[in-house]
C-alpha cells in the first residue's frame, strides 16, 4: 500500500511539474498595450503550448493525453487568473 501511495504521489508531482514547464511560454507572452476583459491565454495553456511545440508527432500524441487531463484539472484556475489580469 505504501509504494502504491509513493508511485502516486510521484506521478502527481512530475504531472504538475510538466504543467508548470509547458505552461511558462504561453504565460511569458507579451501583450501590446492594456487590454480590458476575459484573457484566455491561461486556459489550456499545457495544450496549446504542445501543439505548439516543435518535437516529433509521436511525442506530441502521447503528451496531449496528459496536459488535457491537466488543464482540465486546472481550468477554475485558469478562468479566475483570465479575468484577474
Amino acid at each position: 500500500m505504501k509504494r502504491w501511495i509513493q508511485r502516486r504521489f510521484a506521478v502527481a508531482c512530475l504531472a504538475g511539474a510538466m504543467f508548470a514547464l509547458l505552461s511558462i511560454p504561453v504565460a511569458a507572452r507579451a501583450t501590446s498595450g492594456p487590454t480590458r476583459g476575459f484573457n484566455d491565454e491561461y486556459v489550456f495553456a499545457a495544450t496549446r503550448s504542445v501543439s505548439e511545440m516543435d518535437v516529433n508527432p509521436a511525442l506530441k500524441v502521447t503528451l496531449f493525453p496528459v496536459t488535457i487531463v491537466l488543464d482540465t484539472a486546472f481550468l477554475p484556475f485558469a478562468l479566475i487568473a483570465g479575468c484577474v489580469t
